[in-house]
């Protein structure tokens, strides 16, 4: 009896382990409405990131400036919760009633609940005159141009010296290949790459001409805002106190979906092994809110930023993070990283650095 008894017990702790909050973006989701809508339109609908035991209950919550994780509520916004209301049930969002202003963008936060929590991602409804065309949706775009590999193309309000070092690291970042055989830098071609470059996050999250018919216009994106360009963090080291430049992230991020991935098959699957075990000894863990089919591509920006030194304030189990020793912690990433990258050496030369 006490052997059954614990063995039910045993199985009741399991379920509710598998059984968590419910996960949705830490993102957002972005949805367009035009005069042509009634009321009772389902508009689109919000669901996890990954599958959850748990019955999920969905609401809508008034935006509260800077209240969401990546601060994309900001003041002075319109309230989603006036146009748009949400099926309680199935995370649907159904449109209720005709903004007040028009064109003009509203923000809410969706909330998903369960007995074990819950978790918010930010809501954008735009509200346009009329479903932009697809003849219209590079428009946003005033600078473009390619260098190399990658196409560039940037809003008015981005400075021209950041696009340029843009530019510049995605050159450094594919030197190694382009010393080799160059496959890499040949798949990212033929995938038509482009970084999708922004003056502010508010800027790219309104954008719908564009992303709306993003898949049309037969080019594979990556986004990356000026306010999140900072030349100086990479070449000095990643410094306490400064924000930190996300242009190698999200340039890493490109070449390797476009380029790396078709090229190494074999690596990527050695590359998601390797997250895997990283995860499972607590080197390294996925934010909430990270698609499992993206834990590969940040685990590769991790290993990348030891490797390019701005991780030196980390340690793992007393060992601190930096280039030298990134092979001591996890060999594996160190062999994919440094057969994929230039070293550190090599990418500030590359950049017009000293080392």
């Amino acid at each position: 009896m006490v052997r059954i008894c614990s063995l039910f017990l045993i199985l009741c702790f399991s379920t509710r382990i598998l059984a968590e909050k419910p996960i949705v973006t830490d993102e957002f989701d972005r949805i367009l409405i035009t005069p042509t809508n009634i009321k009772g339109d389902v508009l689109g609908k919000i669901e996890l990131v990954r599958p959850n035991a748990l019955e999920t209950s969905w609401s809508l919550v008034k935006p509260k400036p800077y209240g969401d994780r990546r601060r994309y509520l900001r003041p002075g916004q319109h309230d989603a919760t006036e146009v748009v209301g949400i099926d309680s049930k199935t995370g649907e969002i159904i449109f209720e009633q005709q903004p007040k202003v028009m064109p003009g963008e509203y923000y809410a936060e969706v909330r998903a609940s369960n007995s074990d929590g819950w978790m918010e991602q930010v809501l954008i409804v735009i509200a346009l005159p009329m479903s932009p065309p697809l003849e219209n949706a590079l428009d946003i775009f005033t600078q473009r141009y390619t260098n190399g590999a990658i196409g560039f193309y940037a809003t008015g309000g981005v400075a021209a010296e950041k696009v340029q070092y843009a530019s510049s690291l995605a050159s450094a970042l594919l030197a190694k290949d382009r010393r080799g055989d160059g496959r890499v830098s040949r798949y990212v071609a033929e995938a038509n790459a482009v970084m999708t470059l922004f003056e502010t996050f508010e800027e790219r999250n309104e954008a719908i001409g564009f992303y709306l018919h993003e898949r049309n216009l037969k080019i594979q994106t990556q986004d990356l805002q000026d306010e999140e360009i900072i030349p100086d963090f990479l070449r000095l080291g990643g410094p306490a106190g400064m924000r930190r430049d996300a242009s190698v992230e999200e340039i890493t991020h490109l070449i390797h979906r476009a380029g790396i991935m078709r090229a190494y098959p074999g690596l990527q699957k050695r590359l998601e092994a390797a997250t895997k075990t990283a995860i499972s000894r607590g080197f390294w863990t996925p934010q909430d809110g990270l698609p499992e089919d993206s834990y590969a591509d940040e685990y590769l920006i991790y290993g990348l930023d030891i490797y390019y030194g701005v991780h030196t304030s980390s340690e793992f189990e007393g060992v601190r993070l930096t280039p030298d020793n990134l092979r001591t912690v996890d060999e594996e990433l160190y062999d994919i990283v440094s057969f994929l990258f230039p070293t550190r050496e090599e990418l500030f030369r590359s950049m017009g650095w000293q080392s």
